[in-house]
């Protein structure tokens, strides 16, 4: 799996210190905090890389998500329809076909690397729930000394030809998730042979998370979808502007998302990488004032803040089209409700 500049702007979603886009800096900290991140949440950071499924309105009164429809979580329009919008470039390629009662689905993705997909979020709480496909499962040395996993956990799942809760000895699959809470991590193998896993994060919150777990795990399904954003860009980027990833998440009532490019070719440093980040104003998420090594430009609107995060020096890709401001210019926050985003983001 690739650890860079994604995986670390993901971990600093969780973060209330102002973004600092100093670039050594924030790949160290991804390189240091990539498991953790892998069996804990996708949360949303300098950048987020999350994707909601349905085009607004496709599901009527459920806004940006695929949100359960009645009181057992089952919900056979939300498992049944998955729209793909072309002006949308995030799309998330795995799903829930069951959603616990309560929940919501959001996701993530990163065409260079396919962890990314959908997060189911409590409305009213923090549990949580990511479905990350793996190339292959982490692996399990069993060496105690380590904050990984120990042994393997078996348990039943229908549609799985194999499937474990990843164990920290004597049978134990909870652990602390750094946060305050506690998480579990289940990995199980398709039929197809895909590796799957789901990370549920802040399980104190629901007394049946186990449960919710292995059914969530039992109705997987591989059908692409894309995502209802909170902003809007007019105008399709030049080609130089590779899509690198996108997200959206709403958590404890605040939204956070992102659309993230390599400006060039992929043998180009990381540093060329520009994000347009946006979060719930005066969240804490982050700061519209750049820390000491950022380059970033942001704005207020409808109770977002929308920034361009990019190198210090300006690639000259972005310089061509007017610099970060610019880009900024072309951003429109369509504000935290996610009933008035959409996945015609670019138009």
């Amino acid at each position: 799996m690739t650890d860079d500049l994604a995986t670390a702007l993901h971990t600093m979603a969780d973060s209330d210190q102002p973004p600092v886009m100093d670039v050594e800096n924030v790949l160290h900290e991804g390189q240091r905090s990539l498991f953790r991140r892998r069996i804990a949440t996708l949360g949303a950071g300098t950048a987020v890389l999350a994707a909601s499924a349905l085009a607004v309105g496709t599901l009527a009164g459920m806004g940006s998500g695929v949100q359960s429809g009645d009181g057992d979580g089952t919900d056979s329009a939300a498992s049944s329809t998955y729209v793909v919008d072309p002006h949308d470039p995030v799309v998330t390629h795995f799903q829930f076909g069951y959603v616990p009662s309560g929940m919501v689905a959001y996701g993530g993705v990163d065409p260079t690397d396919v962890q990314m997909s959908t997060m189911l979020e409590s409305e009213s709480g923090r549990f949580q729930l990511d479905l990350v496909p793996m190339e292959a499962p982490i692996l399990i040395d069993g060496d105690p000394r380590g904050d990984g996993p120990v042994e393997k956990v078996s348990v039943k799942v229908p549609g799985a030809t194999t499937a474990y809760w990843l164990g920290y000895g004597k049978g134990r699959v909870v652990q602390s998730n750094g946060e305050g809470g506690e998480m579990a991590t289940l990995a199980l193998r398709l039929k197809s042979g895909q590796w799957m896993q789901i990370d549920a994060n802040n399980i104190e919150d629901r007394a049946d998370w186990k449960e919710q777990v292995l059914r969530s795990a039992a109705g997987l399904v591989r059908k692409d979808r894309s995502v209802p954003m909170p902003i809007q860009l007019a105008g399709a980027l030049p080609q130089s502007f590779v899509f690198r990833g996108g997200s959206v998440l709403r958590k404890d009532g605040v939204t956070t998302g992102d659309l993230m490019y390599r400006l060039g070719s992929a043998d180009k440093p990381v540093e060329d990488i520009v994000a347009i980040n946006v979060f719930t104003t005066g969240s804490g998420k982050n700061s519209t004032v750049p820390g000491a090594n950022s380059k970033g430009v942001c704005k207020d609107s409808k109770g977002l803040t929308v920034c361009v995060f990019s190198p210090k020096t300006d690639p000259a890709a972005l310089t061509a089209i007017g610099g970060p401001q610019a880009l900024l210019n072309r951003v429109t926050s369509l504000g935290t409700d996610p009933a008035a985003w959409t996945t015609d983001v670019i138009h």
